[in-house]
């Protein structure tokens, strides 16, 4: 993480970039495309379409996370919204970026969600297995992999579709194909499950460190509270 402002001046004028913006009175994050713009670091702008922003519903007390397709490592950075700008900008001061490389690494959070596991087809003209799914539950996710606990263990095939439901009413659940790095049975049967991804979307990989990044600031949040008491 790096809270060096300069980093802005590495977003060139105008590039589309995607925001996951606070909303009021629910835990969701709307998800927007949006242009990055007026760059004098630690302020930027976001110019939006007309109509797009729901300004009535933005909560100005939390920070929005913005997404940076920078075409190679991707770039999130989180922001303070200093003011809206009419009906299409929001001015914002940067608090600090994280590089996606930095997060696959060492950024995953405690998570609970659906996640099914099933076998994948093997190409056209060998063998064929028996079709399998199970589901379970995720103990923790990142942008590179999530931990899983099924009521059983699943087969140990070399790869398995994975598709993860996050919690979000108008989130589309996420598909991708993974590898177990390691599993372990428990005493009741059931059975913990790591997975490595090994082919997701960018924008899915977006998504799952936009939810973890949504997580962390609810569990600092909850943290001060419970230290303040």
């Amino acid at each position: 993480m790096s809270h060096d402002p300069a980093i802005l001046t590495s977003i060139p004028e105008g590039k589309p970039v995607r925001i996951f913006l606070p909303l009021r009175n629910t835990r969701e994050r709307l998800r927007l495309q949006c242009l990055f713009r007026d760059i004098a670091p630690p302020k930027f702008s976001l110019v939006f379409g007309p109509g797009q922003l729901p300004i009535a519903a933005i909560d100005l007390s939390q920070p929005a996370i913005i997404s940076v397709d920078m075409g190679g490592p991707t770039l999130s950075l989180e922001a303070m919204i200093h003011e809206i700008d009419g009906e299409q900008t929001l001015k914002m001061i940067l608090q600090k970026s994280i590089n996606h490389e930095q997060l696959r690494e060492f950024f995953r959070i405690d998570a609970v969600t659906e996640v099914v596991a099933s076998g994948l087809r093997p190409p056209h003209g060998l063998a064929q297995s028996a079709p399998w799914s199970l589901a379970g539950e995720s103990l923790d996710l990142s942008g590179s992999g999530v931990l899983v606990l099924f009521p059983s263990c699943p087969p140990e095939d070399r790869q398995t579709q994975l598709v993860i439901s996050l919690p979000m009413a108008d989130e589309q659940p996420i598909s991708t194909v993974a590898h177990i790095v390691r599993l372990q049975r428990q005493d009741d049967g059931r059975c913990e499950v790591a997975y490595h991804f090994d082919d997701i979307a960018m924008e899915d990989r977006d998504r799952i460190i936009g939810h973890c990044l949504v997580l962390q600031r609810q569990m600092l949040r909850l943290k001060v509270q419970v230290m303040e008491k």
